[in-house]
């Protein structure tokens, strides 16, 4: 994809992700951030045109009924979020000990794995 085509791709997720999570607080701000980082990391050359439209059409999806596609933004802006917050203000410093990070530890990376496996099923571009 050249540059012009990722600079249209980028307004056109942002746009749709924020009518897909109705422009709530939290959630504009996680699909802010989701975005940028993913448009951030990434070259030009590393975006499919095929992932990207699927993703456009998904997010439409939620934007338009309140079914499956709209509880998946839903919780995916939520996870981003409260990792946001545990990460910037270390939420929950009582339970600390090794157990609990191991439990947050194999959460997040099952969640990244079904979250994978959603996208390669789909052949969107959803991101953590």
């Amino acid at each position: 994809m050249s540059k012009e085509e990722v600079l249209h791709a980028y307004r056109k997720l942002m746009r749709t992700s924020l009518q897909a999570v109705q422009y709530s607080k939290p959630a504009r701000f996680a699909v802010r951030d989701i975005i940028n980082e993913a448009f951030r990391e990434q070259p030009a050359t590393a975006f499919s045109a095929f992932r990207i439209k699927n993703t456009i059409e998904f997010l439409e999806t939620a934007k338009q009924q309140n079914g499956f596609e709209h509880k998946i933004v839903k919780n995916l802006t939520m996870v981003k979020y409260w990792q946001k917050m545990n990460r910037d203000k270390t939420m929950l410093t009582t339970a600390n000990n090794d157990y609990t990070r191991d439990i947050r530890l194999q959460t997040r990376l099952q969640f990244s794995a079904t979250l994978t496996m959603l996208n390669e099923s789909l052949g969107t571009c959803l991101a953590i």
